[in-house]
């Protein structure tokens, strides 16, 4: 920047300098210092001139011009002509080496402009630059199809808010109109660290779902903070993150929900073993619940070691993980006659399926707890392969079981003899495009779920097949079909049956328009 502002000072003091002399030879000498004291200050308060450049150049405006001296020149007489009184002398800069000089401050500002990122046509400042939007929006239809045959069920969230026995609708269809906006905002700070902030429709009592039901008598939609979080990059092997982020895990929605995200903090470490191979180790910690006593919060700890694999020489594609998730506190805690001491125990929000017993000491107050610890094992797999005309074959499996419960203690919780259906598997293959990207893509799939009692906590597990909870088996069916660019419609099938309960049979029908951008 030196050479640009050495030449800047040059012209402008000429330029200054000039025009007065030029258009008056008799021009005071002192409106010409002002003026172009003046100019300086401009410049620098536009940030045309650093403060120091400016500051030197005030100084030299400053000084006393020096007397003129007189100077030989040849005329008509031979005689040296003296310089008039109060006359300015200006040193003649040729036209090719003034526009020399302009070429040249031109192109260092250009080169400038480009590697600082400040100017030119189509560019943006450095910190727009590391701002990256992200955002959905899906319409839904859906319907909700009850068998006539289903026996009445318990709902424990409606229990518990109402503290009294309430039922859920086991037996009257329902039908729904659904949308679910989603905006996102990620904030690179530097080659480490990183934020991001997500804002999405739903309900504050529902962590499963960001659906919003059209028909609340015209009134506005719900937003939340569905995210908010810190993360830090190490390369390409290493990063942690913290806040309110999404499922760190690799797996399905048999555990937790797609929509689910997480509070708390996770760490990912992921090792190049090969050029083929990738290792990956995830740790986190997350509380559920914060109550006051410090001891008894409820937490998730987790852990999952796995491998990925990518041949790209055959476009093949897989990855396999094995991990342990800890619920710490969950299981409900019975109050001792006229206390409510353990109510805190009791799940803030549940669906339906595991097993429950009341922990209330008024038995006119029912609340429902948990009466199973929740320790799992879990064993996911994926592989994706190309198939013929450019589609791919992608097949999913996925395996739980609850190695918390205790078959006596339950038993003794409920006062009466529980089996144990402590396990869950998905199986799942779909054939077609990976993602809708583009116009004329499509997918079909096909899953077969069976999720035991109490195989899985069903406050997080998936929320759409048989309208969410465990005890529940059944099949998926769907498509999906690109419309245009990052624009699709699909359709889904999910047809549930309970297991060992009483008898609940529930189909779904789907019907989606989705937009990403």
């Amino acid at each position: 920047m030196k050479p640009i502002l050495s030449r800047v000072s040059l012209l402008m003091l000429c330029a200054a300098w000039a025009a007065p002399a030029m258009a008056a030879q008799d021009a005071d000498i002192d409106a010409v210092r002002a003026a172009t004291a003046k100019l300086i200050s401009q410049l620098v308060e536009q940030g045309v001139l650093a403060k120091d450049k400016g500051t030197a150049l005030l100084d030299d405006v400053a000084k006393p011009a020096p007397k003129p001296e007189a100077h030989a020149a040849g005329d008509a007489g031979g005689k040296a002509a003296k310089a008039a009184p109060g006359a300015v002398r200006v040193q003649y800069i040729p036209e090719f080496v003034r526009k020399e000089m302009k070429d040249e401050i031109r192109a260092e500002l250009a080169a400038q402009a480009a590697a600082e990122g400040w100017a030119g046509p189509g560019v943006v400042p450095a910190w727009v630059r590391n701002l990256e939007w992200e955002g959905d929006l899906r319409l839904r239809a859906q319907f909700d199809s009850f068998d006539s045959g289903n026996a009445q069920q318990i709902s424990v969230l409606d229990t518990n808010r109402n503290r009294s026995l309430s039922l859920m609708n086991t037996t009257e269809d329902r039908e729904r109109m659904r949308v679910r906006a989603r905006i996102g905002l990620n904030a690179k700070i530097d080659e480490n660290w990183s934020a991001g902030v997500r804002l999405t429709t739903g309900s504050g009592t529902d962590p499963l779902s960001s659906n919003q039901t059209l028909g609340s008598f015209n009134n506005r939609y719900t937003v939340l903070i569905d995210r908010a979080y810190v993360r830090y990059r190490q390369g390409d092997e290493f990063n942690a993150v913290a806040g309110r982020f999404g499922n760190p895990w690799f797996g399905t929605d048999l555990v937790w929900a797609n929509d689910l995200s997480f509070d708390g903090v996770a760490g990912q470490w992921t090792p190049k073993l090969t050029s083929e191979w990738r290792g990956f180790a995830t740790v986190a910690a997350m509380p559920v619940q914060e109550v006051e006593l410090a001891s008894a919060d409820k937490w998730l700890f987790g852990g999952q070691l796995g491998a990925s694999y990518s041949n790209w020489a055959h476009d093949i594609r897989g990855k396999v993980g094995l991990g342990y998730f800890h619920y710490e506190n969950m299981l409900g805690k019975t109050s001792p006659a006229g206390s409510t001491v353990h109510d805190y125990t009791a799940p803030q929000f549940a669906q339906k399926g595991n097993t429950y017993y009341n922990i209330s000491s008024d038995p006119a107050k029912p609340l429902l707890g948990l009466a199973s610890e929740y320790h799992l094992l879990n064993l996911t797999g994926q592989v994706d392969f190309p198939s013929y005309a450019g589609k791919r074959v992608i097949l999913t499996a996925d395996f739980v079981q609850n190695l918390g419960f205790s078959k006596k203690d339950v038993s003794a919780r409920v006062g009466t003899q529980v089996s144990e259906q402590t396990t869950a598997y998905q199986l799942r293959a779909a054939f077609g495009d990976a993602e809708m990207k583009a116009r004329h893509d499509w997918q079909v799939y096909a899953a077969y779920k069976r999720v035991e009692r109490d195989a899985v906590l069903d406050a997080f597990t998936d929320s759409d097949f048989r309208l969410g909870g465990t005890d529940a088996k059944g099949y998926i069916l769907g498509g999906m079909y690109g419309l245009g660019k990052s624009t699709s419609a699909g359709f889904r099938y999910l047809s549930g049956d309970s297991i060992s309960g009483a008898p609940l049979s529930i189909d779904v029908f789907q019907f989606d328009l989705n937009v990403k951008f």
